[in-house]
């Protein structure tokens, strides 16, 4: 990776925060210039080694991956085909990273090939369960007859994440109500008080001046946020398209979960306080995918590099990327246009004041559509970008002189991913400076789970287990869906 520096190219922009950012004229950036170089590999039909699990983003729905056992409320990990038992047992994982299990990291070729592991194992133990699903469609039975009581003209329908498979566990339930007529502003206080005299909401918010207007609240049983929209189909569309590009690129939902929780966590994830929406996350990330010069020409397999794309996706969108001048466009394989020629350009800032840095984002549904004019917290975004480019190459530097070098004096700041550490997808060396003494997170500085994550996880369990929702609705008590939970 190349660093975005000075130097005396004539093309050299300067943002707005004082990082230089290199946009050569052909495309305005260099599609070469701030991407890992990778090498080919000379033996393409061996399968990986990398051990991650197979490519599940290849479907919509994430319940065919392999299931693994429930023992004592906590996931157990499959054993690693090529384990040697006789190298004695294997460490638990470090504390507070309880998506590492039992695997055996540093046993793996590299220290990339440990990251994209690491970073497949952390996507296995955020993804919703067969339990955590099965309670969100109960939540949505529970809100449609509830809506139907005031309303039995109204259509409930769910969409966003719910549809793609690619909400946390905290993630907000997406409905929109339909009906011949509209909704009005009054309707969203009558449908707040009507929640609340029902029983099935806490925390009720009724948000009507925002462009989307919504009612909040969180389903009194589950906890399980949800929010009302009116009348609003774009949504739905979206989501339609969104599963599209999944099928077509699988790397797309991992690289999605992965984004989507560093900016729950970051709390840059809500529009409406200036964070990025899940819609413009993936269009984003599909950008970053399409533009990437290595997957362009088919010279890696994004999914058994999900390591080395995380840390391309924060460099380009926290360092390298200029916000001011180019925006996003993911149609027809995608393409970078400057703002001045998008036609949702917009200017950032009121008259008077000084300029916000805004990303524009094409909607593929709508191209008069900018998903990301609301957010209008990028700056701190690109920050916190920045800041996970650096925790991570860092971890990766200080695990690879561990584990590799002899020589730690190492100067630069940027990972070195010559011959020895490149991940090659079919790589099947391991190497004898490993040792099994210790495990180590690599993403720790970036990623945690926080308690009330967890809590709230075994919270839904419970519910499922306890048959709460089967009661209510007369359907059988099942204490088990192949079970694989936190």
């Amino acid at each position: 990776m190349a660093a975005a520096g000075t130097g005396s190219n004539p093309d050299m922009e300067i943002e707005n925060d004082n990082k230089p950012i290199n946009h050569p004229k052909k495309n305005e950036f260099d599609l070469g210039a701030d991407f890992i170089a990778f090498e080919d590999s000379d033996d393409e039909d061996e399968p990986s080694k990398t051990g991650r699990p197979p490519h599940k983003g290849a479907t919509n729905s994430y319940f065919d991956r392999p299931t693994t056992e429930f023992h004592g409320g906590k996931r157990r990990r499959p054993v690693d085909e090529d384990e040697d038992p006789d190298e004695g047992p294997m460490t638990g994982p470090p504390p507070g990273c309880p998506w590492m299990g039992h695997r055996n990291y540093s046993k793996m070729a590299s220290v990339p090939i440990m990251l994209t592991q690491e970073l497949w194992d952390f996507v296995d133990y955020i993804s919703p369960t067969k339990e955590e699903h099965q309670i969100r469609e109960y939540v949505v039975r529970l809100v449609r007859k509830t809506v139907k009581d005031l309303w039995s003209n109204a259509d409930v329908v769910v969409f966003g994440s719910f549809d793609t498979m690619l909400y946390l566990p905290t993630s907000d339930l997406d409905i929109v109500l339909l009906r011949d007529g509209g909704f009005n502003k009054l309707d969203l206080n009558r449908l707040a008080s009507h929640l609340r005299r029902s029983g099935i909401a806490n925390e009720v918010t009724v948000i009507s001046k925002a462009k989307v207007p919504l009612v909040k609240f969180k389903e009194s049983i589950t906890g399980i946020p949800v929010d009302i929209s009116f009348n609003l189909t774009n949504g739905i569309d979206s989501g339609q398209v969104i599963s599209t590009y999944i099928n077509e690129i699988p790397a797309l939902r991992p690289l999605t979960m992965l984004v989507k929780y560093f900016l729950m966590i970051k709390n840059h994830n809500e529009v409406y306080k200036g964070g990025i929406g899940s819609y413009t996350t993936v269009i984003m990330i599909l950008s970053f995918l399409q533009m990437h010069p290595q997957i362009q020409v088919g010279n890696i397999d994004p999914m058994d590099n999900l390591g080395v794309l995380l840390i391309e996706f924060f460099e380009l969108y926290g360092l390298c990327f200029n916000y001011t001048r180019v925006g996003l466009t993911v149609r027809d394989n995608g393409h970078i246009s400057k703002k001045k020629d998008m036609p949702t350009n917009h200017r950032s800032g009121r008259s008077g004041q000084a300029q916000k840095l805004l990303l524009s984002c094409i909607d593929p549904n709508d191209p008069t559509n900018d998903t990301a004019k609301g957010s209008y917290s990028l700056q701190k975004i690109r920050e916190v970008f920045a800041g996970a480019y650096g925790a991570l190459t860092q971890a990766v530097q200080n695990r690879d002189r561990e584990l590799f070098m002899d020589d730690k004096r190492v100067s630069s700041s940027h990972v070195q991913f010559d011959d020895r550490n490149r991940v090659a997808a079919d790589s099947k060396q391991k190497s004898s400076g490993l040792h099994r003494s210790t495990q180590v997170s690599l993403i720790k500085e970036v990623y945690q789970v926080p308690m009330h994550i967890i809590r709230h996880r075994q919270k839904i369990a419970k519910v499922f287990l306890d048959g709460t929702y089967q009661v209510m609705f007369g359907d059988p008590i099942v204490h088990s869906l192949d079970l694989k939970t936190v």
